[in-house]
């Protein structure tokens, strides 16, 4: 009887840690170009799910509603028609459901901000305001995370735009990630052509 109740106690704990196991493996991001309004959802597994992408108002009404069944896939997703406010994007898979507020903004409001990306391929354009200064590491992933090329710049009043080459890279897009003191201050993805 001990025997049973030991195997029956392993049993459940391996199908729970293969549950937990499952959980862990998926990816999912989200990828913004606020300028162009331009969000790319970013999904990878090593399984085959079916995954859920919902996009809702302030008021939780869905707005746009999706699904997509593979190991992987990055949807993009044009809200330039949508007026400017907060939405969510909701992207659920079986046991987990992953939610990011983003902001829609006017042009004129974005490029005030601190750091904007302009994609003019064969070139990247990284822009700063006036009061960013700070020095900044920027790098650049494929969409499956492996790192390709890493810069360090000081920008300064006299040259506050750095070009970076992009037509060295391959595929279809790659992920630009910029920090400042440590903190992620963009995270988009920029298409190759």
């Amino acid at each position: 009887m001990k025997i049973i109740l030991c195997l029956a106690v392993l049993c459940a704990s391996l199908q729970l840690s293969a549950q937990s196991e499952k959980e862990r493996s998926a990816i999912i991001r989200l990828y913004k170009d606020d300028i162009g309004k331009v969000y790319s959802v970013f999904f990878a597994d090593t399984i085959e799910q079916t995954v859920d992408i919902k996009l809702k108002d302030d008021r939780g009404t869905v707005l746009l509603e999706q699904s997509m069944t593979g190991r992987g896939f990055s949807k993009r997703f044009s809200l330039a028609d949508l007026k400017l406010g907060e939405y969510t994007f909701e992207v659920s898979i079986p046991d987990y459901t992953f939610r990011e507020k983003i902001e829609l903004k006017s042009e004129k409001q974005i490029k005030e901000e601190s750091i904007t990306l302009q994609n003019d391929y064969p070139s990247l354009y990284i822009n700063v305001a006036e009061y960013n200064m700070k020095p900044m590491n920027i790098f650049v992933y494929t969409t499956d995370e492996q790192l390709l090329k890493m810069f360090y710049w000081e920008p300064n009043p006299k040259m506050p735009s750095k070009k970076i080459d992009i037509s060295q890279f391959e595929g279809y897009e790659v992920r630009v990630q910029i920090t400042q003191d440590g903190i992620d201050q963009v995270d988009q993805l920029v298409n190759l052509y």
